[in-house]
């Protein structure tokens, strides 16, 4: 990893750590900082290594983003976009085009499909569409949130073979309509996936993501790999992806999304899980919920696990001292992950876990207390009410409850951790989006204060890792890791901080992106 020699000074530093709020200048020598304060503090330390003059610019820890499909993000760069299809007509144009372009047997990979803005009731089965425009070329389609995905008949037929795959779906006839949910869509990230991505097109499509995320000030990313429903077949690109980590310019903390401890244990990890899916999501109407679907009253969304079967999960990683995390988006999950937990603390109690749930987008007032209570860290998405506010897009969960949807001020609360992040690709590599977003909320009494949205990419998202000895926060004996922003977030109206510039990124005390 990365370990130069760099020093600051005229510069606004934010440090984010409450003894020493601001400083002037900073030094890091061999990858640490050795000094912050004042020029005259920092310039002993200063002595034969570069120094730069910020001219007053803000500076900032380096930022971490603590939710991150990365290598699904990696892929994402070399996909169809195919988010700007509202109907299959617009469909039909952007996969003609890709398969023009694209020999016959190679795979077409598409992200941000939209299937509810693709009734097919409306227009018909997809899998026509699709069949019709590539008839040689498998297509594989993946939702905007990741929960739903689309096929055509001959990606449909190196998924699901047989035939008998769960989460198939299909027309009134029994016949498949394209559409695959829970575990067909889940495997076929890892079928259809890998056969998108294998060899080189990987390798540099993970080079180009990590310029991305430097180029988003972020130099801590928490990598969510493998099944997203936790069965652990994706486990050879999990295993090729540690082994390349130390050599990559950017720290990951990796969260192995697998079900099977011993396996995350043989491989050394602390930690396991990450998008382990208790449910799915609001808008195909999987999110699990404890009052049904407004619009649906006998529809309570999906558990994907029994309680039975997530508390032996839950209690066999922490008894070998394992971090949990898993993702619950409705309520009914966000109970099931907290009833493991619970059980799990009663059988080995254990003091500082920090145990995770992932999204929480749907929590109730007694489920923030009990999560307080238990020492359970959630990590949110606050960009989500950016792309996705409540105003406009939760009709099925009805007025009250769409309200409430994706809180961060009701969760700022002593004795509870809360960390930010992006779920990218479901949204852009971007922790200044999601600062943004935490204070800019669609419902006014979820917004945060500037310092508040900034602790959720910086110290607090240190400390839902353990990291916060060496990270986080600008201090003597920390990582060189820093961000300089072309304005102070604290300064600037609060509806811009999103379009503040990223001017330059340092990580170890060595510059990896700089604003051109």
């Amino acid at each position: 990893m990365l370990k130069g020699d760099l020093a600051l000074r005229n510069a606004n530093i934010i440090t984010m750590n409450p003894r020493q709020p601001r400083a002037e200048a900073l030094a890091v020598r061999g990858g640490h900082i050795v000094a912050v304060g004042a020029w005259e503090e920092v310039a002993p330390h200063a002595e034969g290594v570069p120094v730069l003059d910020l001219g007053g610019k803000a500076v900032l820890p380096g930022l971490i983003d603590t939710h991150v499909h990365f290598l699904w993000t990696a892929l994402s760069l070399a996909a169809l976009d195919v988010s700007g299809a509202e109907d299959h007509t617009a469909l039909r144009a952007i996969v003609r085009r890709a398969v023009a372009n694209t020999p016959p047997g190679e795979m077409i990979l598409g992200m941000g499909f939209t299937e509810y803005a693709l009734d097919t009731a409306a227009f018909g089965p997809i899998i026509d569409v699709l069949d019709e425009v590539a008839p040689e070329n498998p297509v594989y389609l993946i939702g905007v949130t990741g929960h739903t995905s689309a096929v055509n008949s001959l990606a449909l037929a190196l998924l699901n073979p047989q035939g008998t795959l769960e989460g198939v779906m299909r027309d009134g006839r029994g016949r498949p309509n394209g559409l695959l949910r829970g575990r067909a869509n889940s495997l076929a990230f890892d079928v259809l996936g890998e056969r998108f991505g294998a060899g080189e097109r990987a390798a540099a499509m993970i080079r180009l993501a990590i310029e991305k995320a430097h180029a988003a000030g972020i130099t801590t990313l928490h990598a969510l790999e493998g099944n997203l429903a936790g069965e652990g077949k994706s486990d050879e690109a999990v295993v090729r992806f540690l082994e390349a980590m130390p050599t990559l310019p950017l720290r990951f903390v990796l969260y192995y999304q697998t079900m099977n401890v011993e396996r995350v244990i043989e491989l050394g990890l602390p930690r396991i899980g990450g998008c382990i899916l208790l449910d799915g999501d609001v808008g195909p109407r999987t999110a699990a919920l404890s009052e049904p679907y407004a619009d649906d009253p006998e529809n309570y969304g999906v558990l994907y696990h029994t309680q039975e079967e997530v508390d032996a999960f839950v209690l066999k990683a922490h008894r070998v001292g394992l971090q949990v995390a898993m993702h619950a988006v409705g309520d009914a999950a966000v109970e099931q992950a907290l009833n493991a937990y619970e059980a799990a603390l009663t059988a080995y109690p254990r003091d500082d876990h920090r145990h995770r749930i992932e999204h929480c987008e749907i929590i109730r007032e007694d489920q923030i207390q009990r999560a307080q209570r238990l020492g359970v860290a959630l990590a949110i998405q606050p960009p989500f009410n950016h792309y996705w506010p409540h105003t406009v897009y939760y009709p099925s969960l009805g007025e009250e409850r769409a309200w409430k949807v994706d809180p961060v001020r009701t969760l700022m609360r002593p004795g509870l951790l809360v960390a930010g992040g992006s779920d990218s690709t479901v949204t852009p590599l971007g922790p200044l989006i999601g600062v943004h977003a935490a204070v800019n909320h669609s419902n006014p009494a979820e917004r945060v204060s500037v310092q508040e949205g900034l602790e959720l990419y910086t110290i607090n998202a240190a400390r839902i890792a353990f990291q916060e000895a060496d990270r986080g926060s600008l201090e003597v004996g920390k990582l060189g890791d820093l961000v300089v922003l072309a304005a102070d977030p604290f300064r600037v109206d609060p509806g811009e901080i999103k379009e503040i510039p990223i001017e330059m990124t340092v990580i170890g005390g060595e510059i990896v992106y700089q604003q051109t």
